[in-house]
Parts: structure tokens; sequence; C-alpha cells
């Protein structure tokens, strides 16, 4: 695990709890903060996963990851260039 994975479980929890607080207590407010910091929990969970998954493959094909680098590179080049 990494720190993003750390952090996005701990904000998914933390919402869960707010928007409880929230609806225990009838305050809206507070029900919806808790619900974005919950959502925001866990996309950061994802992107965290999401980075741990490249840093595996990286690991395990480094060739093939600077191949695939580059041709993104060459991707991103190319779309650049045409909108002059």
């Amino acid at each position: 695990m990494n720190e993003d994975q750390i952090r996005g479980a701990a904000n998914t929890v933390g919402g869960r709890v707010q928007r409880a607080a929230g609806a225990l207590t009838g305050d809206h407010e507070l029900e919806a903060e808790g619900a974005v910091r919950e959502t925001a929990g866990r996309v950061q969970a994802k992107a965290g996963e999401a980075v741990e998954s490249v840093r595996e493959a990286v690991a395990h094909r480094p060739l093939g990851a600077i191949l695939s680098g580059f041709g993104v590179g060459i991707l991103v080049g190319m779309l650049l260039a045409r909108r002059d």
C-alpha cells in the first residue's frame, strides 16, 4: 500500500462517519460534506492503486515501460504539432 491508498481509505471512512453524523443530527450540510469526502477518498485510493500497478509493471518490464512512454510522447507531440 502506498500513501495515497492509505489516505484515501482514511478519507473514505472519515467521510462515512461525517455523513452518518450529519444524517443523525439532521445537518444536511455536514451530510453532504461527508459524502464529498467519502467520494474523494475513494478516488484517491483508486489513484493510489493505479500508481502501484504502474510501479509493478515498470519493475517487471522496464523496457516495455520505456518504449510505451516513448510512444505516448511521440503521439502527444504529433497531436500538439497539429494544433499550430
